[in-house]
């Protein structure tokens, strides 16, 4: 029974391993650091006392959101008379 569980620590191991050193880091890290601002900006839009424009605050949140995915349009049917 014990060779059993060996085998399979060993293989959950290895596994975790395989995730942590393939995951891109960086990739992860600009997005927490992005949403950090994100959230910083929110924050810094809700008081009253900032001389920031609403609208500027909007407009750098858009920036650094990205591109999204263009939408699919829907397809119509035409209808039959």
């Amino acid at each position: 029974m014990h060779f059993f569980i060996s085998i399979l620590g060993k293989t959950i191991w290895e596994i975790l391993q395989g995730m942590l050193f393939k995951m891109a880091w960086s990739v992860m890290a600009e997005r927490f650091v992005t949403r950090l601002i994100i959230w910083g900006l929110e924050v810094l839009k809700s008081f009253t006392s900032n001389d920031v424009a609403q609208s500027t605050v909007d407009d750098i949140i858009l920036s650094l959101q990205g591109k999204r995915l263009k939408e699919v349009p829907l397809i119509q049917e035409k209808k039959e008379t």
